[in-house]
């Protein structure tokens, strides 16, 4: 009887001990290719050539999708978004680069800052001998950017003057008193312009620009040692106008004698350059920096002249 109950005691213990080794195998799965550490990366900024250990050796990305809707991403050709060999791999949109090198344990990602308000998520799933595992990202905007380098350079021969009455009014100043006045010529150059265009192809290159800060600092444009322009402009793709004529700025006037009617038109001399640029932006909530290049036109109202005329 004794013998009975010592085998029954002995059938539990190693009954509880396989359970306990079962569950422990279940909640630590065999088929782990990386560090857990990987499995839900929460950014707010991008990075380039960051490198992820892979346990294994002959290993390739299956797929990358979107973690939302569950579409396969496509890389430059068109075609799903796969690495199977050495080599690399770009998304179509540009945002993300996958690189496998000699170092064949590493998956290097480069990742392009998300401008958007909404989160960007997506997995990257790894095939290992027979084994899957899955990269899980999630990346959001930086709370903001500032631009703490900036190159501007003026393309030679770009630099051009010219003399036009393109846009300018002509009027009739008419003194119907018996004294002369002074009476106002400035409105013939009402629809005058300052314009500044800016173009570019690079990823996000108007798009991290918060909303309500868009004017920055460009160089001045220099004439005969003299600076004829210094000032902001608005970033932002495409042309901007500024007014040459300021509300509530200096006017020209002319002394008109009485009962006189005068006819007045002008001229404006203009500079037009084009300029190459790259700013360096700062991420201010991750401190990762990336740069954006592409070209400035300009066109300034240099010198204005007033004619009278029959």
């Amino acid at each position: 009887m004794k013998y009975s109950k010592l085998l029954t005691a002995v059938f539990i213990a190693f009954l509880v001990v396989s359970m306990s080794s079962c569950n422990k195998d279940y909640l630590q799965p065999k088929n782990e290719l990386f560090n857990s550490d990987f499995r839900d990366i929460q950014l707010n900024g991008g990075f380039i050539n960051n490198s992820i250990p892979i346990k294994a050796d002959d290993w390739s990305v299956e797929y990358v999708k979107d973690a939302v809707s569950g579409e396969m991403l496509q890389d430059e050709a068109g075609e799903p978004m796969v690495l199977n060999s050495l080599g690399s791999v770009e998304l179509l949109s540009g945002w993300l680069k996958l690189e496998k090198t000699e170092e064949k344990d590493l998956l290097t990602i480069s990742l392009k800052e998300n401008f958007s308000a909404n989160p960007r998520k997506f997995l990257i799933g790894i095939l290992a001998d027979g084994r899957r595992d899955e990269l899980s990202f999630t990346q959001k905007r930086g709370e903001g950017y500032a631009i703490v380098k900036k190159e501007i350079t003026e393309i030679p021969g770009s630099r051009k003057e010219y003399t036009t009455d393109e846009g300018i009014h002509s009027i009739t100043l008419s003194n119907n008193s018996s004294i002369a006045k002074n009476m106002e010529t400035t409105v013939i150059f009402k629809d005058v312009n300052y314009m500044s265009e800016f173009s570019s192809e690079d990823y996000g290159a108007f798009d991290w620009v918060n909303s309500k800060d868009t004017l920055i600092f460009m160089d001045e444009v220099l004439r005969e040692d003299a600076a004829y322009w210094a000032g902001k402009v608005p970033y932002k793709e495409g042309q901007s106008l500024e007014p040459y004529v300021k509300e509530g700025g200096s006017k020209e006037e002319l002394l008109v004698q009485p009962y006189t009617n005068i006819k007045i038109r002008g001229e404006m001399l203009y500079l037009e350059r084009e300029c190459l640029y790259t700013f360096t932006v700062k991420n201010l909530s991750s401190g990762s920096t990336f740069e954006v290049s592409g070209t400035w036109k300009q066109k300034i109202p240099l010198m204005p002249t007033t004619y009278i005329y029959e």
